[in-house]
């Protein structure tokens, strides 16, 4: 996992066309929003080969340059896990966080301290919520959460 976050954080334009790149967050960044006529299996196939192509272990090495189809699915399924924990995560928040950033949450003692419990179980979260919190394909806890968060418009 540490490997697939760090590829994410090395190939930004990736990351952000994997996760659906938002209007909001385009907006605040003052750019325009990126799409992809890439399909995301060409990004999830980049990811398993800079995980497996240099594997320590020569068989997960064979097996990518045997069979790179079941390591593709295999990095496909762990962004479901990554999902499916970093809702676990925003949950044990509860309303606390909604539509606050990280740097936000840290600097309030209440949430610092909640954020910080939780870490050791997964260290990903700070970067995951960097990139997710105000997607609500990927914050499904939040989204919904937060009174303050106008999604009708800013689709307009």
């Amino acid at each position: 996992t540490s490997w697939l976050i760090a590829w994410c954080k090395a190939n930004d334009d990736a990351h952000i066309k994997l996760f659906s790149d938002s209007v909001k967050d385009a907006k605040e960044q003052g750019r325009k929003k990126k799409q992809s006529g890439t399909p995301k299996e060409t990004y999830y196939s980049q990811l398993a080969n800079a995980i497996f192509s240099n594997n320590e272990d020569p068989e997960v090495r064979l097996l990518f340059q045997t069979k790179p189809g079941a390591l593709i699915k295999l990095v496909q399924t762990r962004f479901g896990t990554l999902k499916r924990k970093y809702n676990e995560f925003n949950k044990s928040l509860k309303q606390t966080g909604a539509g606050l950033t990280y740097d936000e949450l840290q600097k309030n003692p209440h949430t610092k301290t909640l954020i910080d419990s939780q870490l050791n179980k997964f260290p990903w979260w700070p970067d995951l919520y960097g990139w997710w919190r105000t997607n609500p394909a990927y914050n499904t806890v939040f989204s919904t959460a937060d009174s303050g968060q106008n999604y009708e418009c800013a689709a307009l």
